[in-house]
């Protein structure tokens, strides 16, 4: 083979790996996730018919 192309498939092969890797990284990475919250307004907060508070 000649020397030039074994040098690029070298870097190619070195531009892959560094993509790749970045990409599991960023995976691996804890990410933020929403979390449902219930809210009471004050509405809510009155007592039902046949409920004591």
């Amino acid at each position: 083979m000649d020397t030039h192309l074994m040098i690029g498939v070298a870097v190619m092969m070195g531009l892959i790996g560094i993509a790749a890797a970045r990409d599991l990284l960023r995976r691996l990475r804890a990410q933020q996730r929403l979390v449902p919250v219930r809210v009471e307004t004050d509405v809510q907060r009155q007592p039902r018919r046949g409920q004591d508070w």
